[in-house]
């Protein structure tokens, strides 16, 4: 009768405490983890496709014998090939002067023109590479 007594029963609120504390920690660490996985994957993937599109951009690009003789975005300034950068820089001065929005030209035109001017001196250092 006194053994009978001296136990408590289980569980008592330290022991279920403890139990929901285990459970609720052998649930969540484990779903915490693929979740935190499934970003890092997501990340990856898209440094991946990042690097991928910067792969093909330079492995695709035309080669210089398939390119017309003359680029349109140096006919657009009156040049052809070869020609310097300050050719191009000089030609690009004048034609900002008549398509500049500051001077009555049209800004959608401006914005071409500086498009155009950019792969222009992308094509030069290309040119000039290769030699």
């Amino acid at each position: 009768m006194l053994l009978a007594n001296s136990f408590h029963h289980w569980p008592t609120a330290f022991d279920a405490a403890t139990v929901l504390l285990f459970v609720v920690a052998a649930i969540s660490l484990p779903a915490l983890g693929y979740v935190f996985l499934a970003l890092d994957i997501r990340r990856y993937l898209r440094s991946l496709n990042r690097a991928l599109i910067r792969v093909a951009s330079q492995l695709y690009s035309t080669p210089r014998w398939a390119l017309p003789e003359t680029p349109r975005c140096l006919a657009v300034f009156g040049l052809q090939i070869p020609c310097t950068e300050e050719e191009l820089m000089s030609a690009y001065r004048e034609k900002v002067k008549k398509l500049h929005p500051d001077r009555g030209g049209d800004k959608r035109r401006f914005l071409v023109l500086q498009a155009q001017f950019t792969e222009a001196m992308k094509q030069i250092g290309e040119l000039r590479r290769e030699e």
